[in-house]
């Protein structure tokens, strides 16, 4: 570490990184476009220079993202002449830039809406006309690009190029015909397109399932992990006002995904958003499944535990930390037996972050002592059983729905799932939330634990399983009663 002085202030400078780097960490705000801490510095945009001093020579105007920070260096980036050479930046990129911000998706979020006001660039010298540039360019399945927008900042270029190692986008043509397009127009490919929206400073790369569906400012966004497989990566959940999730999209975290987050996880509104969940509870009377409090329902699977001795307790991989413990305390105080779905590797692992596991949580339950078995032997111990709890979301799905629907009325099912189960072994189900609407924790495959959080409310009647469980300990008697 060196030391150098910023705005007056003394602090430590990693010198194999960028200065703006070292700006940002010690909280000096420095603009930037071209310039991303996951990608590599090219210095193309311009916009974030500052006055830097060495010495006894005088300051002078750099970038902050292609300078190296050097012992006893003195940065001034609040200085008039950096202001001014930004201020110039500023109007060349507004040249060509549309004043579109009412329709696009960016706003709120745009890097060149905050710069432009922040540095009071509120008008042109120009009179020459725009570009003439290509709207709603589809770049496949998942980007849309509108050309006019976008300052070739290059970051969605050096991304392919960098993470997931495989190029597909270029700045074709030259000077003012400059352009970002793929390689002879093919659409892009690969899990990892919606990262290059993220990266886009301007909303000139947007999401097609995101366009037009929200403004960022209504939007509750929360903190949490990605349950669509075993690496966990940090994310952020939006929601508009209380009710659909809109977007998934990936939080910084060097330990477990750095910057970025697969399309499968991205766009995995399907759980999420679902409808036709299970509220309250529904209990067999004679042939018929009938609606019934909740309440009604946890006394229901007190009676069966309290009668049978040797459950079978099923758990789902997306159970947390804390609900894998409080399912194991459980089947403990009634001597029942206790596993977790596991299913096998899918097709989707890639060499950069998905793992193919789709157990989100499979390291948290089995360091509990919760060990995995494979869905079809799991549905064998359920037939053989007397009484079986299957608990968690997406557990009926993971044990296979036709599976499960075909088990013989011979065992007596209870289920807490998010959605109806159709089963003529069924006894009782009872509705929980899902992973974007409770909290708790979950561990990766490397053993980082990630938050789950709340984000959206759970349908009316509809609570955590956490809650569940936390009635049911009330109402069931303790061990040592319960063996008097």
């Amino acid at each position: 570490m060196v030391k150098i002085t910023v705005n007056g202030r003394v602090v430590d400078a990693d010198p194999t990184k960028p200065l703006i780097r070292a700006c940002h960490d010690n909280d000096v705000d420095v603009p930037m476009y071209c310039y991303h801490p996951g990608l590599s510095p090219v210095g193309s945009c311009r916009i974030c220079q500052v006055e830097v001093k060495q010495g006894d020579t005088p300051g002078r105007v750099m970038v902050a993202c292609r300078t190296q920070p050097v012992e006893g260096m003195i940065v001034d980036t609040e200085s008039p002449k950096a202001h001014a050479t930004r201020r110039e930046c500023l109007e060349f990129l507004l040249k060509n830039h549309p004043l579109d911000c009412p329709i696009c998706d960016k706003a709120g979020e745009c890097d060149l809406q905050d710069y432009t006001y922040d540095e009071g660039q509120a008008e042109g010298r120009s009179n020459e006309p725009r570009r003439p540039m290509e709207k709603r360019k589809s770049l496949g399945e998942v980007i849309v690009l509108d050309e006019e927008r976008c300052i070739l900042c290059s970051r969605c270029v050096r991304f392919f190029e960098e993470v997931p190692k495989k190029a597909q986008l270029t700045v074709s043509d030259l000077g003012s015909r400059s352009t970002i397009s793929t390689f002879m127009d093919r659409p892009l490919s690969g899990n990892y397109q919606g990262n290059i929206a993220d990266l886009c400073p301007v909303g000139a790369l947007t999401l097609k399932k995101f366009r037009f569906q929200a403004r960022v400012w209504n939007l509750v966004k929360m903190a949490s992990t990605c349950v669509e497989c075993s690496r966990g990566c940090s994310i952020q959940v939006e929601v508009l006002r209380g009710s659909d999730v809109k977007r998934f999209r990936p939080r910084a975290n060097e330990k477990v995904n750095g910057h970025w987050m697969c399309d499968v996880g991205r766009f995995a509104f399907g759980h999420a958003n679902a409808e036709g969940r299970l509220e309250g509870a529904r209990i067999l009377e004679g042939v018929t499944m009938l609606q019934f409090p909740i309440e009604d329902g946890l006394c229901a699977v007190r009676d069966a535990l309290m009668a049978t001795k040797g459950a079978l307790f099923v758990l789902s991989p997306f159970c947390t930390n804390e609900e894998g413990q409080a399912l194991l305390d459980l089947a403990k105080r009634h001597q029942g037996e206790i596993a977790f779905v596991a299913p096998g590797p899918n097709a989707l692992k890639d060499d950069l972050l998905h793992t193919g596991d789709p157990c989100p949580n499979r390291r948290g339950l089995t360091e509990l002592g919760i060990a995995g078995q494979a869905p079809g032997d799991l549905l064998k111990r359920i037939a053989s059983a007397k009484i079986a709890i299957v608990a968690g979301e997406r557990v009926v799905e993971l044990l296979g729905t036709a599976a499960v629907k075909g088990l013989p009325g011979t065992v007596a099912l209870y289920a807490f799932e998010c959605h109806p189960v159709e089963s003529r072994a069924l006894r009782c189900e009872i509705g929980i939330a899902n992973h974007v609407e409770r909290a708790g924790t979950v561990v990766n495959v490397d053993g980082i634990r990630g938050p789950l959080a709340a984000v959206k409310p759970a349908p009316r009647g509809v609570r955590a399983l956490g809650r569940h469980l936390e009635d049911l300990a009330r109402l069931s008697p303790r061990k040592e009663t319960a063996s008097r």
